[in-house]
């Protein structure tokens, strides 16, 4: 089993030193760890979302210490960049090529500047209303997918994350996200945090990891831990949902390919 989403102190947001986490993680069933921080915020300076600019090196030195240092786990350096537009894919890419990352994961988090999962923020779901608000994230999905920038989507569904649901039929929307997935080659995060958020579902639903399978999507799983104990939380759950959607793999990534599958 693997676990490609751990998050440290250096997003802002979360406890626990890396070496925390790897201790942890060691106490789990795991073969493969990955640490996945937030990437410094290209449009805003926000320390309580993300590492700053002067971080990002630090963080992936340690990264590799850890590596020499506890050599009896495969510990992967990964990192969580945001989505935002069109007009933000060059820098994201000169920032991310300057480093040697084993996996990228995209997100979106943010529309119009505002964090669709910010419990701050829900006032903002009420003046642009629920529909509108899925509406706009799967498009923004499929524009982070199709980018060229990501190795794995993570999250696909955060959108859910505090339980509200759209009144229109999205499947179309969706199911052509998970197609755009399959075009640009990317794989797709079954994330266990939802578990923990106020809408206790895994990210994605079911129905969405079905068509992972049925348009042949690879996967990866991700606690999106914020503190050591989360490490690989829920997994005997996630791993119990994809073999019922119909999943029988997990992909290893290494320098930004795929690079080998172990069973579930």
């Amino acid at each position: 089993m693997l676990d490609y989403h751990i998050h440290t102190t250096y997003c802002g947001h979360a406890s626990g030193e890396l070496e925390d986490y790897v201790r942890h993680a060691l106490t789990q069933p795991l073969q493969e760890i990955g640490f996945a921080d937030h990437l410094p915020m290209l449009k805003w300076a926000r320390p309580e979302y993300a590492m700053s600019f002067p971080q990002l090196p630090h963080y992936v030195q340690e990264v590799q210490q850890l590596r020499q240092r506890f050599p009896a786990l495969r510990i992967k350096l990964g990192i969580e960049a945001d989505y935002y537009s069109p007009a933000e894919e060059h820098e994201t890419e000169e920032l991310l090529r300057q480093y040697p990352f084993d996996y990228v994961y995209g997100s979106v988090h943010f529309l119009d500047g505002w964090a669709i999962d910010d419990p701050r923020n829900m006032h903002r779901w009420d003046e642009m209303g629920v529909d509108a608000v899925f509406e706009r994230y799967f498009h923004q999905l499929q524009q982070a997918a199709r980018s060229g920038l990501f190795d794995i989507i993570s999250h696909p569904d955060v959108v859910k994350k505090f339980g509200h649901r759209p009144g229109k039929d999205f499947s179309a929307l969706i199911e052509d996200t998970i197609k755009c997935c399959k075009e640009a080659n990317v794989a797709v995060e079954i994330n266990t945090s939802g578990l923990r958020k106020p809408v206790h579902e895994i990210y994605p639903a079911p129905q969405m990891i079905r068509l992972l399978h049925h348009y042949d999507v690879p996967i990866v799983f991700g606690s999106d831990a914020h503190s050591p104990e989360e490490v690989g939380k829920d997994f005997a759950f996630a791993r119990k949902t994809a073999k019922e959607c119909g999943m029988q793999e997990l992909v290893i990534f290494q320098q930004r390919t795929i690079d080998g599958a172990i069973p579930l």
